[in-house]
Parts: structure tokens; C-alpha cells; sequence
């Protein structure tokens, strides 16, 4: 027998959707105001019922199917055990038994002529559920659509036999387990195989079997670890093994597998591609952004612009059904193929398609992001689900972008201008907005500077917004083929996002407004993200977060949702300390003031360095203008092939820089790129292919008005506002770059970082213990015969 775990609105989603996909849709089926619509509903019924109306009320019920086809194997009949789950709006029982299912709307009530069928599809699985729960033969259901914009009410309300109510749920369940049985019978095979399967490699490397031992652990404990394990550990096998295993053994139902960068998609379906050679069976999944993987000739959700958004839920569950039959892994390739085949949009396509799918590989958004996430999963979810967290260095910045949120006057202005001739109440609505940002900026222009700093949300312009979004939602919906709608709606999802940040406000952000001439931006700065993280681990089941970076540990402990609770591990390097030149030059100076007297030093230390070994380097500087100030001063030496890192490459000119050193033709060639862009990490450039890296100055962010905000934020909490601000970010883009040298066991290399700051101990400290031979200039005789020793000694143990 299968247990089959499933939300109620699922249930009804999967089986019952029909119709086009609508783009105020995608914005994850919400409702800004739904939540606070039904409590004041709520509300209002306890005051007159008291406590004869119960509000918000979770049903669980265990349902048991047997399979009238003689099972999921074809044998004999088969009980499932099919597990629902949801939660009632409200029970009034002051007249018989009424189920309460409230709607909020911004369509106009004159308009809602009967109850949508989706809607009251969940009201009836619920009644059905309740009333078998109480052994009723009878029972109230009652829809409440309430219109946002006036809080108006219209109710339908129905009295509905439990024998009705029997028909219509097995209905849907029967319609839910003709394509579900297949999962089911799917899943046990893929289970069975994965518990069978051994670990694809002939030995562990070092520290990797306590990897997998603390991975494993933390799921069967719910709990979070933070992993600082080195390049070379193996770390994407090391976490998908155990997890998968964990899957099997049903300590967690689905697994994330959450990276920033294309390329750590990458690796995590190779090594599910690895495990599947192995003899494994699984479905997985990798989501592509819409923008990327959108078919249509321009990116517009909507039936009249788009043909595959045009019934495409008439259309989906077909799709759902062929390529599950036919594919194990859904990449963008597959998807794409079958949405072309059954014209269905191919992103909302891959987001069903990640309910069925034991692994899903996804960027961070997907499950941090208020406006991004997948509500099925970390909003509705009813499934016990695990985060493997890679790059988690990452996610530092990524969060706090994710938890702020901004408006600008001129964004105002130039939507204001569009829809006066289309609405003169959303035009009066912006009036208003328009006229609040005139006084900020007034506000702003007293203090004689360009920014103002305020430890309040802008609570005063709330409903303004609110009302901004509940007008233009009715626009959609009247005014389909107006001209400027794509622009409406950009405004429209931004000011959805603000608003949404404004809820999340706490003592962990600032507002603030700046000035630029004629215009003022006002934004919620969401300095520390780790409340904001905990709301969504706190529901997972097993959290591990890893990076090669994750250091100091305190410091993104306290900043991605850790606390005194949250197991660390700390690994050291699999590669002998031999494999890794490292010189330190302590003697000169990269602050700012000193940079003119600096360059002529660092070109004779990148002189030295490839003198003393001939093949491939980057060089890392802080900005593009002091690697452009060195580069008017470098002379390359005869051989020597320069790649310039310049700004706003394109893909192309980004795959070209980087196959230059794939290239090992026997040139010399130095790469001259920004610390902390785009080839300071996630890129693999094994063996020859890069031989070092010099890394100017110690990374620090070049002083400004949001760091100084961190700065003082976290001088008040913790003490360490520099360097929370400053520091560790910018010796995590040193530890990134250097750590792009030594990839393999066979590798070697050296690294030299200069800047005198490192000998300091605020920074020597921060250094990974693997680093424990490195060698500073001022102790050396000269840099050049260093090197040639590191490389005779080099090519001995060759």
C-alpha cells in the first residue's frame, strides 16, 4: 500500500483548472489583501457569534482508494491510502453546521453572477471531509466573495447531502489517481533503486564521508547545518547521496537542490546523471527562468498576445501525462519540446511538472523569494521537504535583494501620464502616490543632503498602493488590448512587491530616499535576512547549506536564519598543501590613496610570477578602473597573450574569455578581471589550464551609503559593523578567486595576494586552514626565486 500525501487545493487544481493563463496569474495566485480580507471577516463573525463560528480550521483526513483496474501493477485490487490536508476559512455553528469559504475579488460583485467552479470544487471537498469526519448527513456550504476595493460582500450559500457530497469527491479523487497511479507505481521503483544503489566512485576523498554522515543527519533531525567544505571534496555527490538516500527511507519527501549559477545547475544533473548510470530511477527537474525558456515571440502572459497561454490549462495535464511517460529528467531541452507539442506555456509547464519530480534544481528565488516562490510547495505545501543549499556564500546578498523593495517618483510619473485617459481613478490613485513622494522630497532637500534614513515603513502610503493594485487589477479585466498594458503591468508587479516587503518590515530593515535631481526613490533595505529565511526553513525538513567560502561561520550563521541550535562542519582541504604556492605580498599598499604609487609594484610581481612558469593566470583587481589604470602602464612580455575582462559582456564575449584558458596550445596568456565578477567564481579551469592567480587588494567593497547602513546596523547588534559591511564580503571574493587554482588532486599552482593588509590579523584570521604555509614577501629574498623553486619542487613530484 501507497501512502499519497496531498493538499485539497491541489487536489482541485490538478484535476479541475481549465481555461488561459492570465498574467496577474503568475503572479502566484494571490491576493495582497486576502489574507487581511479574511480576518476581518473572521472577526466580524466572532463578534456576533462568539464561539459558535471557529476560523481557520485544519482537516486532515486518510482516505483509503482501492483501484478498480485490478491495481497499479495490473493485478489484483490494490488499496492506496491517499492523505488530504487543508485548512476550512471558517465553521459557523450557530444554526446547523456552515462551512465558510471566503474569496477576495477585485472584480466588481455585479459581475459574479455564480460561484466559479474551482471554488466551489474546495468547499465541497471540504464539507465532504467534515461531514464524514462528524457523521453528518447534511451540511451548510457558504462562498463569500468580498471586493477589495469596497469590501463589499455577496454570499452564496447551498445545503448539500453527504451522499452528494460522496459522488463529486470520489469524482475527483478518481480523476486525480488515473494519472497519479503511475506516480505512485513510479516512485516505489524509484526508491526501491535508489536504497540499492552504492556510491559511484571506487573511494570517498577526504572528509567526504562526514559530509554525507552530517547531510543525512540533519534530515532525519529537521535540522540545519552549515558546511564549509573545500573545491576538490566532492560536495554536489557528497549532499545529493545521502539526501537521496533519505528520500528512500522516507525521512523527507522532495528535494531542492538550490544554486545561483548555471553551471552549479550543471554539475547537480551530471550528478544525477551519474547516479542514474548506476542504476537509479528518478524524476528531476531543472527550472528555467520564464524569460529564457519562453517560445512565444515576445514575453507577454497573456491568451491574446500568447498562443501558449491560450488554454493552456485545457491542455496541460495532457502534457503532464506524455512527457512523465516518456522522460526522467525534465530539462529545458524536454520541456520545451513537449510545450511545443501540446502549445502549453513551458514555464508553468516546469513548475507542475516539479510536483512530480523527486529532486528539483532551481535557482535560490524559488524558495526565499516572497514574489517568486513556489507557493505549491513553501506556502501550501503539505510535504516534508529538504533545502541543499550550494554556493551558500551566495545567498548573503541574494537575500537581502530578495527582502527589499523600491518605487520611484519618475516610475509614478510616467505610468500617471499612460492611464489618464483610461482611468481616472487609478490616475487620481497615482495623484496621490506622486504627491507623497513630493513631500519626501522635500524632506529630503532640508537635510542638505541626497538621502534621508528613516527605521519606519512608509506606513502612511500603504493603502495608497493598495489601492493602486486592487484598480489595476479591475483594468485587466475591462481594458484587455489598451497599448501600454505590458508597462501597467510591470508597475503593477512592482508595487505588488512592495507592498510585500512592507509586511515583512521589522527591526532588521531601514527605509530610506535618495535623491537624483528631480526624482526620489524610496526603499526598504532589508539588512539582515535571516528572520525573513527562518519563515521558510523552519518548515523544511533537513537544511544544509555549503560552500567552499562559508567562512567565518558566526557570520553567515547569523545572517541566512542559523542559530546557537544549527549544527557546523568544518572540512579541510582533500590536496596536500604542496600542490599550492602561496606568497603574501605584505610590502605594498592597494587602499585607495596609495594605488598610483602601487602599480608599477604589481606589474613587476605579475612579471615575476609568469617568469617564473609560462602558462595561464588571471590577474583580480577591485574595479575595472584600477585594473585599466595598471593595464596603460603593463608592457607584456613578447609571448604573452593579454584577455581583458571589459564591462557588459555579452554571452558570446563572456565564452570567449574563458576558452582562451581551455586552449593550452602552450602560450603564455594572462587574464586581467574584476574581484568578485564573473570569473571570480564558477568557473572550472583544471590543470594547465590555469597555472595561478595574483588577487590586488583584499576585496573590499568601495565604501558607500548601503554599506554604511550595514556598518552601523551591525556595529549596534553584534559589534562588527566593518566588518560585516566590508570585510568578510570582501575576503570571501579573495577566498573565491584564489580557490579557482587548485581544482583536482593533480593540480598546482600558486596564488599571491597582494596587499599589506594581510598580515593583519583581522585578516589573517579569516584565512582557511589549508593556508597554514603561505609565505609573505618581506621574508623573502625575491618573489621570482620562490616560484622557480615552488615549480622545480613541482615537476619533481610530478
Amino acid at each position: 500500500m501507497s501512502t499519497i500525501k496531498l493538499g485539497i487545493r491541489e487536489l482541485v487544481e490538478f484535476t479541475l483548472r481549465s481555461g488561459d493563463i492570465k498574467a496577474t496569474f503568475l503572479s502566484s495566485k494571490r491576493a495582497v489583501d486576502g489574507t487581511k480580507v479574511h480576518q476581518k471577516y473572521q472577526k466580524k463573525q466572532k463578534a456576533k457569534l462568539d464561539n459558535l463560528y471557529l476560523a481557520e480550521v485544519p482537516l486532515k483526513y486518510v482516505h483509503k482508494y482501492v483501484h478498480k483496474d485490478g491495481g497499479k501493477d495490473g493485478g489484483k485490487d490494490e488499496d492506496d491510502e491517499l492523505i488530504l490536508s487543508g485548512r476550512v476559512d471558517g465553521i459557523d455553528l450557530s444554526e446547523g453546521i456552515i462551512l465558510d469559504e471566503i474569496k477576495s475579488t477585485n472584480r466588481s460583485l455585479v459581475d459574479i453572477t455564480y460561484v466559479e467552479e474551482m471554488h466551489m470544487a474546495q468547499l465541497k471537498l471540504y464539507g465532504y471531509i467534515y461531514a464524514m469526519m462528524e457523521g453528518l448527513e447534511n451540511i451548510g456550504l457558504r462562498i463569500i466573495y468580498i471586493e477589495l476595493e469596497s469590501s463589499a460582500e455577496k454570499i452564496f450559500e447551498y445545503t448539500v447531502s453527504i451522499k452528494e457530497l460522496a459522488i463529486y469527491f470520489n469524482g475527483v479523487v478518481d480523476l486525480y489517481m488515473a494519472f497519479f497511479k503511475k506516480v505512485v507505481g513510479f516512485e516505489e521503483e524509484a526508491h526501491h533503486t535508489i536504497k540499492s544503489v552504492s556510491f559511484p566512485f571506487e573511494d570517498y576523498r577526504k572528509g567526504q564521508k562526514t559530509l554525507m554522515r552530517y547531510a543525512y543527519n540533519a534530515i532525519d533531525a529537521k535540522d540545519i547545518l552549515f558546511c564549509r567544505a573545500p573545491t576538490g571534496i566532492g560536495k554536489t555527490i557528497g549532499t545529493l547521496y545521502p539526501a537521496l538516500k533519505a528520500v528512500a527511507n522516507n525521512l523527507t519527501d522532495k528535494l531542492f537542490y538550490l544554486t545561483a549559477k548555471t553551471i552549479g545547475k550543471e554539475v547537480a544533473r551530471n550528478t544525477l546523471a551519474l547516479l542514474e548510470s548506476e542504476g537509479t530511477v528518478l524524476k528531476y527537474i531543472i527550472i528555467t527562468a520564464k524569460e529564457k525558456t519562453c517560445l512565444n515571440d515576445t514575453v507577454s502572459c497573456t491568451p491574446e498576445d500568447c498562443p501558449y497561454a491560450k488554454g493552456h490549462f485545457d491542455r496541460v495535464n495532457k502534457a503532464i501525462d506524455d512527457i512523465y511517460t516518456d522522460m526522467n529528467c525534465f530539462d529545458r531541452s524536454s520541456i520545451e519540446d513537449y510545450a511545443r507539442k501540446h502549445m502549453v506555456c513551458p514555464y508553468e509547464f516546469s513548475l507542475d511538472l516539479s510536483l512530480f519530480s523527486s529532486v528539483i534544481i532551481c535557482d535560490y528565488n524559488y524558495a526565499f523569494d516572497p514574489s517568486a516562490m513556489l507557493r505549491r510547495f513553501f506556502v501550501e505545501g503539505t510535504g516534508r521537504y529538504t533545502l541543499l543549499i550550494d554556493e551558500a556564500h551566495n545567498l548573503v546578498n541574494r537575500a537581502r535583494e530578495m527582502y527589499s523593495g523600491e518605487l520611484t517618483k519618475s516610475g509614478v510619473l510616467g505610468i500617471r501620464r499612460l492611464v489618464k485617459p483610461l482611468d481616472k481613478r487609478l490616475y487620481a490613485l497615482l495623484g496621490q502616490l506622486n504627491t507623497w513622494f513630493l513631500q519626501k522630497r522635500k524632506e529630503v532637500e532640508i537635510t542638505l543632503k541626497d538621502t534621508l534614513v528613516e527605521k519606519e515603513a512608509p506606513d502612511a502610503v500603504s493603502s495608497i498602493i493598495r489601492g493602486i493594485i486592487h484598480r489595476t487589477e479591475k483594468i485587466f479585466a475591462m481594458n484587455k488590448n489598451w497599448a501600454h498594458m505590458d508597462l501597467l503591468l510591470d508597475f503593477y508587479f512592482a508595487s505588488y512587491d512592495f507592498i510585500k516587503k512592507m509586511e515583512l518590515y521589522s527591526e532588521h530593515y531601514v527605509t530610506y530616499y535618495e535623491r537624483n535631481r528631480t526624482d526620489i526613490r524610496v526603499k526598504l533595505f532589508c539588512m539582515n535576512p535571516s528572520d525573513n529565511l527562518k519563515t521558510v526553513l523552519g518548515q523544511m525538513k533537513g537544511v544544509v547549506y555549503f560552500s567552499a567560502t562559508l567562512t567565518p561561520m558566526p557570520y553567515f550563521m547569523s545572517l541566512l536564519g542559523g542559530d546557537l541550535s544549527s549544527t557546523q562542519l568544518m572540512i579541510g582541504s582533500p590536496f596536500p598543501q604542496d600542490n599550492l604556492g602561496l606568497i603574501i605580498d605584505d610590502k605594498t599598499s592597494t587602499k585607495y590613496v596609495d594605488r598610483p604609487e602601487s602599480i608599477l609594484p604589481i606589474i613587476s610581481t605579475i612579471h615575476s610570477t609568469i617568469a617564473a612558469r609560462s602558462g595561464h593566470y588571471i590577474v583580480y583587481f577591485p574595479s575595472y578602473k584600477y585594473m585599466h589604470d595598471v593595464l596603460e602602464k603593463y608592457e607584456p612580455y613578447e609571448d604573452e597573450i593579454l584577455i581583458i575582462q571589459e564591462r557588459g559582456q555579452r554571452e558570446e564575449e563572456k565564452e570567449a574569455f574563458v576558452n582562451h584558458f581551455h586552449d593550452v596550445s602552450g602560450e603564455t596568456k594572462v587574464g586581467f578581471a574584476v574581484l568578485g565578477g564573473m570569473y571570480g567564481e564558477g568557473i572550472d579551469l583544471i590543470g594547465d589550464k590555469l597555472s595561478g592567480v595574483i588577487i590586488v587588494g583584499v576585496g573590499l567593497p568601495r565604501i558607500n551609503f548601503e554599506g554604511d547602513l550595514l556598518k552601523a546596523h551591525f556595529d549596534q547588534q553584534y559589534g562588527k559593523g566593518f566588518e560585516y559591511a566590508y570585510i568578510y564580503p570582501g575576503m570571501n571574493k579573495v577566498l573565491q578567486s584564489a580557490g579557482r587554482v587548485i581544482r583536482t588532486s593533480m593540480d598546482r599552482g600558486v596564488v599571491v595576494l597582494i596587499d599589506s593588509r594581510f598580515r593583519r590579523g583581522d585578516y589573517a584570521k579569516l584565512f582557511p586552514k589549508e593556508w597554514d604555509h603561505r609565505q609573505y614577501l618581506s621574508r623573502l629574498p625575491a618573489l621570482g626565486s620562490f616560484l622557480t623553486k615552488f615549480w622545480a619542487e613541482s615537476d619533481n613530484v610530478v
